[in-house]
């Protein structure tokens, strides 16, 4: 194993917030281990500072890749999203716009909160059907805070060794500890699933209890947030690890016109009553949002 003194660099370095130089003992400390004939050792240390070099600047979506620096595996595990929408830009139902107007509320006034021994809300639940606004709602939520939003990529998360994913959780939640962000875990139920599915594997188990436990003790410096296109399928101990559930409802035609319109205005395009009733009969905004652009689009290039 590595010895003393490499590992005091190593220390030093990262105390230094040197991770240049923190990465370079590192890959020697990779080189030693394969020397002395600790193949599977170095494979796997390797693994992980490949993790942290590959943290690139964006992702194929064109969202800014955040970097925990010296945090390993997290670092391609988050990528920041880049956008303006304030909560008045998104359309809500009034209940909705009510309890996070509270969670607003909460976070403004904090430590008066917590002066009287109260803690404010910190974990939220967005469920509902697809393309209702529950992401762009996350997103939002930050900018109304003035804090970063970091969405969780799954991908990066999911180990394929026993009790990987349990580890890179934990420094997920770290990292919500010591960061004044909203984190967003989208489409929970990958990793929230019902347990007792003779049909899965244990460790799927085994992760879910792993996120329960960290749900159950974070104390996030801002906000998490979850949310779910198919509440059914989460286990039932996670709805009350969240402070708050919110639900998100489909779109009537009612709140649909309006936001057609401002849809329109946005793309800068008058829409004929044909594209309006088109736009009418979505079921989603996702969905009533597609049609508007594909006009936008069409006017754009003269399509006739």
């Amino acid at each position: 194993m590595a010895t003393t003194r490499k590992l005091a660099e190593l220390f030093r370095a990262i105390a230094a917030e040197d991770f240049s130089g923190a990465t370079a003992v590192a890959a020697q400390v990779c080189k030693s281990e394969e020397k002395n004939g600790h193949r599977g050792a170095a494979r796997i240390l390797r693994g992980a500072l490949n993790g942290y070099r590959n943290g690139s600047a964006t992702n194929g979506n064109g969202h800014r890749q955040f970097e925990v620096q010296g945090a390993g595996i997290v670092s391609p595990a988050l990528v920041r999203l880049e956008g303006s929408a304030r909560l008045a830009d998104v359309f809500l139902s009034r209940a909705v716009r009510h309890e996070l107007n509270g969670v607003i509320a909460e976070w403004t006034h904090r430590d008066r909160l917590r002066d009287r021994g109260i803690l404010p809300r910190t974990k939220l639940l967005f469920h509902g059907p697809p393309g209702c606004g529950k992401s762009l709602t996350a997103q939002a939520l930050g900018n109304e805070l003035g804090i970063p939003v970091f969405l969780v990529r799954f991908d990066a998360i999911i180990g394929a060794y026993l009790g990987q994913t349990a580890i890179h959780l934990r420094q997920l939640f770290s990292f919500a500890e010591a960061t004044q962000c909203v984190l967003l875990f989208d489409e929970l139920d990958a990793l929230g699933k019902k347990r007792g599915n003779p049909l899965d594997v244990g460790e799927l188990d085994r992760i879910v209890i792993a996120l329960l436990q960290e749900l159950e003790h974070a104390k996030p410096m801002g906000i998490i947030v979850g949310t779910s296109n198919l509440p059914e399928h989460l286990d039932r101990a996670l709805w009350r690890r969240f402070d708050l559930d919110v639900l998100f409802t489909a779109p009537t035609k009612a709140v649909l016109r309006p936001f057609i319109k401002a849809t329109a205005v946005k793309r800068k395009i008058s829409i004929s009553a044909g594209v309006v009733s088109s736009a009418l009969r979505a079921r989603s905004f996702a969905d009533a949002e597609a049609v508007v652009t594909a006009e936008a689009r069409r006017q754009a290039l003269k399509i006739v």
